[in-house]
């Protein structure tokens, strides 16, 4: 054997116990999906989407609508198509600071075609519709994340994406188990003086307690500075501070429950 034979030789050696000895990265075994109605509006759990994608968990952000109308004074672009395109790549931005898949954006009209009446807005609704089923029928989540009935704020595209998203999970017994909860800020946790007016549960509806870490809680702020065309920096740090200090290290989710054991009566 002449020595470039030997070389091969040796090379190819190598590169066998070099595939047989790293292992390969095993794909996700749980999938996490968050629905919203807006670019930005993830900054209410963006603690918890980093803190899952950081444990290994594939983690989905599907937003509803467009955004078209978010005009502000300091960004200075207005309503419609330009400012729509804007917030998608916002979006994006968002996402890969978390650490989570690139955004589903559904591209639904933002305040759902209210202003053009009834038809209209019960198209948007029913495309809503359609597309939440589609995803929890191709990405088979294993769990779903969205607002709670009053949207935080009580934003009627908030509201609706809930009762959608609600909707389509009691449909039917899903083929991979799901469970559904709601993101929610306990009563009392919010300072008297707090500047914005937010919805609030009381913690005995609220089971579900996740710990978020320092480095989450930046992963999260970094993501929501995407949002220039929302925010100035100056409001981002101090909606950040106010949501940090009002959960503690600790996002809250109520369960959509559902009682098992069968009943003749509601009491």
């Amino acid at each position: 054997m002449n020595s470039s034979a030997r070389l091969l030789k040796v090379f190819l050696a190598g590169v066998l116990i070099i595939q047989c000895t790293t292992p390969s990265p095993a794909p996700s075994s749980k999938t996490l999906l968050a629905i919203f109605a807006h670019p930005d509006d993830e900054a209410t759990v963006s603690p918890v989407l980093a803190k899952y994608a950081a444990e290994g968990v594939t983690v989905y952000l599907a937003i509803a609508t467009d955004g078209r109308y978010g005009v502000t004074e300091h960004a200075k672009i207005p309503a419609g198509d330009s400012l729509a395109a804007v917030r998608a790549e916002e979006a994006k931005c968002a996402a890969e600071k978390l650490g989570i898949q690139p955004p589903i954006l559904f591209g639904l009209h933002d305040q759902l075609k209210m202003a053009e009446g009834f038809g209209p807005v019960h198209d948007q609704l029913n495309t809503m519709r359609e597309k939440v089923k589609e995803l929890f029928t191709t990405l088979k989540p294993d769990v779903v994340i969205t607002w709670d009935a009053s949207g935080w704020t009580g934003h009627h595209d908030h509201r609706l994406v809930h009762a959608i998203v609600t909707d389509v999970f009691q449909t039917q017994k899903w083929e991979k188990p799901v469970q559904l909860y709601y993101s929610a800020i306990p009563t009392g946790n919010l300072p008297a003086d707090s500047p914005m007016q937010l919805a609030t549960i009381d913690k005995s509806y609220l089971p579900v307690k996740i710990s978020v870490s320092d480095s989450d809680y930046e992963k999260a702020l970094a993501s929501w500075h995407c949002h220039k065309s929302q925010y100035t920096p100056e409001t981002v740090e101090g909606m950040h501070q106010l949501v940090k200090g009002s959960l503690q290290g600790t996002a809250y989710f109520m369960p959509a429950g559902v009682v098992s054991t069968e009943k003749t009566s509601l009491f």
